[in-house]
């Protein structure tokens, strides 16, 4: 057992805790810390840590970026200014805190205060885990359970896992694997080679019940113990038969199933690779009893293109009754409140402010992991603090901007990056108007035809899990244009954000241009979103003439506030021109202003 800061790390049984309660970590994230923890206060390289996760195998270094920031969430850890992990750019990791050997007694380990740990931390999920529990009592009873757990980034697909692990470790062997992004197409089995590594374990380990369970897989599956590093019990050389691999597979871990009922798990299945999805195919469609349960998470839309074809066996499984789907959506408001105060309640006691729980819950859209950010960041930034027994907010919540979390833009940006170089502009065109935006004006950014364009979404919104299509509008020449809506603001801010501002511009300033062509003659309806593009483009002149426009339309449609709003507006744009430029324009639009503030007094008077 090992200690550092706050954290007991047991690499003997890949656990790591916390004050007594265990905290879930899954296994690759934990191979990265178990690594830096015996090779800590040095530079640690990530040709160095690649070579020692996936020995002869290639896989891209920002793979080891994710699990960092996974480890630094879990160990609250700053990139900025860490305690445990410091990023030696282009380079590597340190591991920077002394580590020190402790008895395992001393870490006060408690499985009840880890079941209500688990407990605490995951909510609006009541029916799932009551689903999840009785699926597994089913198995325990030898009506195998294959459950597939679906949901997008930030559903909490992973915390809902290793709820179900910790309630089901008191009764079953839990094992875990994971896919990775890349090995699919180059390592067949890799999840479940990691997996059968987690139930048997190496030799050496004192625990003799995983002793146990080695011996009798490698006398039923030779060929697989010889694969993970464990030689059959009788020393015998095997032959690697790829025609009985598959049932040699599935019978080894129904006999240890017999013995002791199994919770097997695959991560991000989407993934995977066909061989790993015929294991699962086979171990599901076996008739004969076995106390086994198969959790499988992924995400939907990254399974529609993986050419392993994950959806139509997911659908064949559940369409013939041997799988089930828990589908995880945005949890509602009631479940942000509890979430909220549950948090609050560990910094200090007291009744969360009134408004708080709406506020994030419409800031996160329900997405629990941009919720669990936001909170932080509220936080962090002291926008909620605690006085006098009290918690308030210092500003008023409509005017509190949580823009994007630095840690949930990291982990959009690194997705972001794993995408080809087409893609990620055609993202960030979409971004250029906003959340929601039509295809002509993500084409006019692009500088390509519109034809051309809807092409390329419709074939985007295939691949990518947060761009969804949201119908057509018709534009006033006859032709229509289909409408596409980012899953949630934050990915807007972020792709919009990491756009060089040069290009930005230029690109506001091509959808005004088009804006102006396709609404000739109609100028004043779309007077107000070209004072935006011409705004965020820096023409402060063009921006106040639009805003000028925008107010006329908005007085005839009798709309005082909204027109005086905006005379305001274009004054204050006015003051970003320079002495020479508002010599020669200001004195124009200064006139056009004040003609209409007078008939905006006329209209009030009337």
């Amino acid at each position: 057992m090992k200690q550092f800061g706050p954290f007991q790390f047991d690499p003997q049984n890949e656990c790591l805790w916390h004050d007594g309660l265990q905290i879930c970590v899954k296994p690759k994230p934990f191979s990265v810390l178990r690594y830096l923890v015996e090779n800590p206060q040095r530079l640690v390289t990530q040709d160095e840590l690649l070579d020692a996760l996936w020995p002869e195998t290639y896989v891209q270094p920002q793979v080891l970026r994710t699990y960092v920031l996974e480890l630094r969430k879990l160990l609250g850890d700053d990139a900025d200014n860490p305690r445990f992990i410091a990023t030696v750019p282009k380079r590597g990791y340190r591991f920077l805190t002394e580590v020190t050997e402790i008895q395992a007694a001393a870490a006060g380990h408690s499985s009840v205060g880890n079941a209500s740990h688990v407990s605490d931390a995951i909510v609006g999920r009541d029916r799932e885990l009551q689903l999840l529990d009785e699926l597994f009592k089913k198995a325990v009873c030898g009506e195998r359970q294959i459950v597939f757990v679906t949901g997008e980034m930030g559903m909490g697909k992973t915390t809902l896992v290793d709820a179900c692990s910790q309630s089901a470790r008191e009764k079953a062997v839990v094992a875990r694997g994971q896919s990775v992004e890349g090995l699919g197409g180059k390592e067949p089995y890799y999840p479940i080679v990691e997996l059968l590594g987690s139930l048997l374990g190496s030799h050496g380990t004192s625990d003799p019940d995983r002793e146990k369970r080695r011996q009798l897989f490698a006398q039923i599956a030779p060929g697989w113990s010889a694969l993970i590093g464990n030689a059959p019990a009788n020393g015998a050389s095997t032959t690697w038969n790829r025609d009985r691999m598959l049932g040699e597979l599935c019978e080894g871990l129904e006999a240890l199933a017999a013995d002791r009922p199994m919770l097997l798990i695959v991560e991000d299945l989407h993934w995977a690779d066909s061989a790993t999805l015929d294991f699962l195919c086979a171990l599901v469609r076996r008739r004969s009893a076995a106390r086994l349960m198969l959790l499988a998470t992924f995400r939907p839309a990254e399974a529609a293109t993986n050419p392993a074809t994950l959806k139509q066996l997911k659908q064949d499984l559940v369409t013939r009754r041997l799988g089930t789907v828990i589908a995880l959506r945005p949890i509602d408001e009631d479940s942000a409140a509890t979430y909220l105060a549950q948090q609050l309640a560990q910094v200090a006691p007291g009744i969360p402010p009134s408004g708080v729980a709406s506020f994030v819950h419409h800031q996160s859209e329900g997405n629990p992991l941009f919720m669990m950010a936001i909170v932080e960041h509220l936080l962090s930034q002291r926008l909620l603090v605690h006085a006098a027994d009290t918690w308030r907010v210092r500003a008023p919540l409509p005017d509190v901007d949580v823009g994007v979390p630095a840690d949930l833009a990291e982990m959009i940006e690194l997705e972001i990056g794993q995408r080809s170089s087409r893609e990620q502009r055609l993202l960030e065109a979409g971004a250029i108007c906003g959340v929601v935006f039509p295809v002509w004006s993500a084409a006019a950014a692009l500088g390509i035809g519109d034809l051309d364009a809807e092409e390329e979404y419709e074939a985007l919104a295939g691949r990518i899990h947060f761009l969804h299509a949201a119908g057509h509008d018709e534009l006033p020449d006859g032709s229509r244009s289909t409408f596409y809506v980012l899953s949630h603001r934050i990915y807007r801010e972020v792709l919009y954000g990491r756009q060089p501002v040069a290009r930005r511009s230029r690109a506001h300033l091509q959808v005004a241009a088009r804006l102006q062509s396709l609404f000739a003659g109609r100028k004043a309806n779309i007077a107000h979103e070209l004072a935006a593009h011409f705004e965020a483009a820096g023409e402060w002149s063009n921006a106040a003439e639009a805003l000028c426009a925008s107010a006329e339309n908005a007085i005839v449609r009798r709309s005082g506030s909204e027109a005086a709003a905006m005379l305001t507006r274009a004054l204050e744009l006015l003051q970003n021109l320079d002495a020479q430029q508002r010599a020669a324009r200001e004195a124009r639009i200064q006139k056009r202003i004040a003609g209409l503030a007078t008939a905006l007094n006329d209209k009030a008077a009337s």
